[in-house]
């Protein structure tokens, strides 16, 4: 019954969301006349990482604005249906929104993955002969709903949940780990806080401006979870534009746990978005730290070139980081703009880490 439980409170949660969501469009078609326009870009969802190899399957990616397009940023949102050679089902849908004169910003996703992974054990010192194959299933619900303050300065609430199940591997190396993955079934519900200051000229493709945001989730059992612990991150972005139309992006990431963390909610180094060429949890542990830097250069209206390096690293207290012993990524790649108009570019990546590497194809910028 437990579970039943967990699962009223994270529907009502979102019937919730969306009964506001509906109520503040209608509230804005009532007072104004205007034409929305949404631009839907289906496009075969064609992608690579080092996580999934190839994958492929459908991607819808509609751009639109729920205002002025002098007082309201666009928004966006995607659905992805997508299977892949690592035998992994990908079913995702995910949210940007700003309402009219941006007097409300949304973004979230519902996921569902079944996803198989490697595992190397909990550290900033794992062994890459030791990996294991590690599958899972686990549905995902995220949103946050944040209330602007002053102009860019958006506060509120947001809720995430997830449940994790069907565990399966067969351990060569990491028999020590049995027990600490074996708990990691179960349920996460969490309640937290966001503030955003972002002043990006674009959400997909930013050439200018900031994007300052810190973050908490408590997640406990008084919230249907089975798990105690909180979460901490820190996200700071800064984008400049020369005169020739080159731009730098700077991005520091903190997340920091405290508390009851199943293997799943740890912080993972790598990925296709920060420290690209290392596998995403290739370094797992309680706190995480990185920078990330990316020269972006528009070569024909069409044609783009980025070159990009970051310096992270995990550890299992905050007081542990060796900052002069931080693993490091460089790598370049390419862009093809497929929306001219909202800058909505595929993005072909090679990443190069300490004794790893990794090539990525996906949609939209890194950050």
């Amino acid at each position: 019954m437990k579970t039943l439980k967990q699962y009223h409170i994270s529907s009502l949660f979102f019937i919730m969301l969306l009964c506001f969501f509906q109520l503040t469009l209608a509230q804005e078609t009532d007072s104004i006349s205007y034409k929305k326009k949404v631009k839907l870009t289906p496009l075969p969802a064609l992608f690579y990482t080092p996580e999934t190899r190839l994958g492929f399957g459908g991607l819808i990616s509609g751009v639109f604005n729920l205002g002025d397009r002098e007082a309201t940023r666009n928004s966006n949102a995607e659905v992805l249906a997508a299977y892949t050679l690592n035998n992994q089902i990908i079913l995702r849908t995910k949210n940007n929104l700003f309402t009219r004169d941006e007097k409300y910003a949304l973004s979230g996703e519902v996921s569902f993955y079944d996803f198989p992974i490697l595992y190397y054990g909990v550290g900033n010192e794992t062994e890459k002969d030791f990996e294991e194959e590690l599958g899972y299933k686990v549905f995902i619900f995220e949103e946050r709903v944040l209330k602007q303050v002053r102009k860019s300065l958006f506060i509120g609430p947001q809720y995430r949940f997830n449940h994790l199940y069907d565990i399966e591997y067969d351990p060569d190396h990491l028999i020590g780990d049995i027990p600490f993955v074996d708990n990691g079934a179960g349920t996460n519900s969490g309640l937290g806080f966001s503030a955003i200051y972002d002043t990006r000229n674009n959400v997909l493709n930013a050439s200018k401006g900031v994007f300052l945001q810190f973050s908490t989730f408590f997640h406990g059992e008084a919230l249907g979870g089975d798990f105690n612990f909180n979460r901490y991150t820190l996200d700071l972005r800064r984008y400049w534009m020369f005169k020739n139309g080159d731009v730098i992006a700077a991005q520091y990431f903190g997340e920091f746990n405290t508390g009851d963390i199943p293997f799943r909610e740890m912080a993972q180094l790598g990925g296709e978005n920060i420290m690209r060429g290392y596998y995403n949890g290739r370094f797992r542990d309680n706190q995480q730290m990185a920078l990330q830097l990316e020269y972006r250069k528009q070569i024909i209206p069409w044609l783009g070139f980025t070159a990009f390096g970051a310096y992270g690293d995990v550890s299992k207290e905050v007081r542990n980081f060796d900052v002069g012993g931080f693993k490091y990524a460089v790598g370049a790649g390419l862009r093809i703009m497929v929306n001219k108009a909202d800058r909505l570019n595929i993005r072909i990546d090679y990443g190069l880490g300490e004794d790893t590497s990794g090539f990525y194809f996906a949609i939209a910028e890194a950050f």
